[in-house]
């Protein structure tokens, strides 16, 4: 996401809880990295919360600016706090969420992602590997995607 918003010219903010993370999304181009809790230095024009963890709504609505939007990337996500009116929602602040993209959605995302390039970060494993492989994207022990190497016998 950070390479495709920095393709359309967008300065993006970063706030998230893992220091790999927060190294990526640096080398990615963020132009700021914080941990999860921490404010951005100024006021967003959108946010994008991907955690399924709703406590993070209303910092999120805190951080973006008058009219700002704050989509909720998740298909699940826990229970969101109460909201104050005054400091999380006033000034026409936005509150999305999204459902499952359609075909459509990633035929434009490989076309865009043809376009940019966009750098990807795989690790691949043979199929005999698949425990370690799971594993490993358990603990956050992968970096980018894993990949499962299936050779299929006609």
């Amino acid at each position: 996401m950070i390479q495709i918003a920095r393709y359309w010219g967008c300065e993006v903010y970063v706030a998230t809880r893992g220091e790999k993370h927060r190294r990526l999304a640096g080398e990615l181009g963020a132009v700021w990295v914080g941990e999860a809790a921490d404010v951005p230095p100024v006021k967003l024009d959108a946010a994008i919360i991907f955690a399924p963890a709703g406590e993070l709504v209303p910092a999120a609505l805190r951080a973006v600016e008058r009219g700002g939007t704050v989509a909720l990337a998740g298909i699940y996500m826990t229970d969101i706090p109460t909201l104050h009116y005054g400091t999380e929602l006033f000034y026409e602040k936005n509150l999305r969420s999204v459902t499952a993209n359609t075909r459509r959605d990633g035929e434009e995302l490989l076309r865009l992602a043809s376009e940019i390039p966009i750098r990807t970060h795989t690790e691949l494993f043979d199929f005999e590997q698949a425990n370690e492989a799971l594993s490993r994207l358990k603990h956050d022990g992968i970096q980018g995607a894993g990949v499962l190497k299936v050779i299929k016998d006609n």
